[in-house]
Order: structure tokens, then sequence, then C-alpha cells
């Protein structure tokens, strides 16, 4: 992480993080606005309507009703076929940092980019999920990246994402996860968060980014606990940012393959240097090609 990027990051743990983002946004004034006009005409339905004010009211939103039935089966198998080749997977892994974790899709990617044909890609750029993140951030998203991972116990301290943290990114992270395993018991790891509104009550704590149980449960509640526990192919979007979370907290014998797909309000807060990890092909939309930055 370079220097600029690292002050942000800081920078964004405080009241400033909004001031940057304005200043940001200011030098794409003119794409900001064309995602802003196209945002607007979308077709919107009141269901994904309502699942948006639930994103920007809460923080979170269950929107498992609203996924495309002709790509779930797709989606679905697609997941269990990386999952049988998690040896591979986890042999090429672009990036090991968490240990619990094993990256399923690196192998996949032709120069650092995943084809928009991918399934994994095109999940993400389901109508209903564009409309739901468009509609909470008025205006066309950015698909930051796309993500399978599998968790697996390791025997290791609670460490990284197994503790609670915001995502400090940008200013509005919104994360679209599909479960492609069983998350029914505490030991399958569920994804656990704050609402928005407990989430204020902790702040915004400048010394570190990443929180034990006992410092978090000091100023907020713990009945206020959401605990993601729900069969597979259950679908829900939390804005991370606004949202203190943690998950993969994993107990021997068990796994859980999770879909990750992150969108942010362009333009990236971290400007410069990263490459597009999406590829175009020759069926590619002009909105998807605009929710992909290329």
């Amino acid at each position: 992480m370079g220097l600029m990027s690292r002050t942000l990051w800081h920078v964004n743990r405080s009241p400033l993080r909004y001031a940057v983002k304005t200043g940001v946004s200011a030098w794409h004034l003119n794409e900001k606005l064309e995602r802003r006009r196209q945002a607007q005409a979308l077709s919107v339905s009141s269901a994904e309507r309502s699942k948006a004010d639930d994103l920007n009211r809460d923080g979170y939103a269950i929107v498992t009703e609203l996924m495309d039935a002709s790509i779930q089966d797709e989606f679905a198998q697609a997941g269990l076929v990386r999952l049988k080749n998690i040896d591979t997977s986890e042999s090429k892994q672009t990036s090991t940092w968490k240990k619990f974790w094993v990256r399923l899709l690196d192998t996949e990617m032709k120069d650092g980019k995943l084809s928009a044909d991918n399934v994994f890609v095109r999940y993400a750029l389901q109508p209903a999920v564009i409309n739901v993140v468009a509609t909470a951030l008025g205006e066309i998203p950015w698909l930051d990246y796309v993500l399978l991972s599998y968790s697996r116990h390791t025997g290791e301290s609670l460490a990284s994402s197994q503790l609670w943290h915001r995502d400090h990114d940008d200013v509005r992270v919104i994360k679209l996860f599909s479960y492609l395993t069983d998350v029914q018991e505490d030991g399958d790891g569920p994804f656990t968060f704050l609402p928005r509104q407990s989430t204020d009550k902790f702040g915004y704590p400048l010394r570190r980014s990443h929180f034990p149980d006992e410092q978090v449960f000091q100023k907020v509640s713990r009945s206020d606990i959401k605990v993601m526990r729900a069969p597979r192919l259950t679908s829900f979007m939390v804005d991370t940012a606004k949202c203190l979370h943690m998950g993969s907290r994993m107990e021997p014998g068990h796994g859980r393959l999770l879909y990750t797909a992150t969108f942010f309000a362009f333009p990236r807060m971290y400007p410069g240097g990263k490459q597009r990890p999406f590829a175009l092909t020759a069926n590619t939309t002009p909105l998807e090609k605009l929710v992909m930055g290329l």
C-alpha cells in the first residue's frame, strides 16, 4: 500500500472521509452525473426500492427473493465445482494473507481479469442487484471485485476479518453476499454484524481497526447482533462501511463457501493504479460496462 493509500485509509476512519470523497468525485464530475442520470432511468420495482431503503436505513437487506432464478442453478453448481478443485485453487492463490480463507477464482483470471461472462461476474450484474445498489447510492455503482472464498478451521487465534471491523475502502461499501453451502450453525462461521444504528453507538476508534468481542460489547448490546445462519443460496447485502461485522469463526470439521460482490459509489476513494479485474465480451451491455468501470 503506497503512502497516499495509507494516508487515505486512516482518513477514511475519521469524519474527513466525506470531504475526501467529495473532492475525489469532483475530478470525475461528468461521469458522476451520467451515472446519476442512468440510475434515474432504471426500471426499479417496489420490492427493489424497499430493499434499497433497508440498506440506507439499517445498513443491510435480505435479497434472496430478488435473485434471478435463471442463473441460480448455474451459480450453485459452479460453486460446487470450484470447491471440488480446492487443492488446485489453494496452490495458485494470488493472496494468502487470510490463512483461514482459500480464494477459488484466482485460477480463472487471465492477466488478472475475470471474463464478464463468468457466472460469478454475471451474478453481480443481475438487474435486481444493480437496481437495489443503484437506488441505495443514487447512481450506477462501481463493481470493484467479486470473490469466492472457502473458510475453514485453522486452530489459530482469531485475526483479521474474524474480529469486528468496518471496511474502510470507501465511505460506503455495499457487499452482496451469497452462501453456497448451508450455514446453519455457529461452527459454520456465519457472517455476523451489527446494524447501522448499533454500530453508530460504537463510534470510530482511530487507534485500531479490528476489535475483540469484549471491546465491542462494552458499548453495544449483544442482543443487537445479527447472525446470518441460513441455508445455501441465501443472499443479503450489507453496507460494510456502516456496519461492524465479522465472520469465518470456524469450528473443526466445518467449512463455508461464500460469494461476495463489492460495490462502491464512483469513483474509488483510493485513486490510481488499480487494474480493473474484469474483461469485456461481445455480449457486455453498455450498462454492464459502466458498472464494471470498463
